[in-house]
């Protein structure tokens, strides 16, 4: 294949996908709109496509001289990783806390205060510990593959998206904090889901672009 018969061929499909174009959404799930008004959407800074996983087990003995056969039995879905750059209120930090709180009924206090009179101590030390319903706290979790386009749509054209079923987080990493050079804060959370739905896009699809209006 010569040089401008490959050109051809990747102009044909849209280019080179390149990394760092991708939308992330988390949907409540009782009005399946983007929790915090979109936000994560911008403030999103690295994220994964799901893994395709199957267990398997193995048989042996199904015809003379042949060994052991691997067979699928078991879709299993393994965890994802979702890093934020955090705004000045610390936006995604809270909602992940607040999340992570509704598991086991625990939300943060919303309390309004002062660096003067910051608290000690809001609750009970004695308190126990409930888990709620999972219905409560399993959110929707939508990761889009985009890349760059015409203005036509919007400058994004969706490749691949991928849908992960009752997403929960089941931990918050450790926010580093240091004094020197200014960067932005970050946080990153694991999540859990039960599974995901795969949606193909096709970018190669013709999108009409509309002309110029004219005086």
């Amino acid at each position: 294949m010569s040089i401008n018969e490959f050109l051809s061929l990747m102009n044909a499909n849209g280019g080179m996908s390149v990394a760092n174009s991708f939308v992330v959404e988390i949907l409540e799930n009782k009005d399946g709109k983007p929790a915090e008004n979109g936000i994560f959407e911008f403030l999103c800074d690295e994220a994964q496509l799901p893994n395709v996983q199957a267990a398997t087990g193995t048989i042996e003995g199904r015809y003379l001289g042949e060994g052991q056969v691997n067979y699928p039995h078991t879709r299993v879905f393994t965890e994802v990783q979702l890093g934020f750059q955090c705004d000045a209120n610390m936006t995604p930090l809270k909602y992940l806390n607040k999340w992570y709180g509704k598991i086991f009924n625990e939300e943060p206090s919303s309390a309004g205060y002062k660096f003067q009179d910051r608290p000690s101590q809001t609750r009970p030390s004695n308190r126990s510990t409930t888990l709620s319903f999972p219905s409560n706290y399993c959110r929707t979790v939508r990761i889009t593959k985009t890349e760059l386009g015409p203005r036509a749509t919007e400058g994004l054209r969706p490749s691949v998206t991928y849908l992960l079923e009752r997403a929960w987080p089941f931990a918050i990493d450790a926010v580093p904090l240091q004094f020197g050079s200014n960067i932005i804060t970050k946080v990153t959370c694991q999540l859990y889901y039960t599974r995901h739905t795969i949606i193909h896009g096709d970018i190669t699809q013709s999108i009409p672009v509309p002309s110029p209006s004219t005086n």
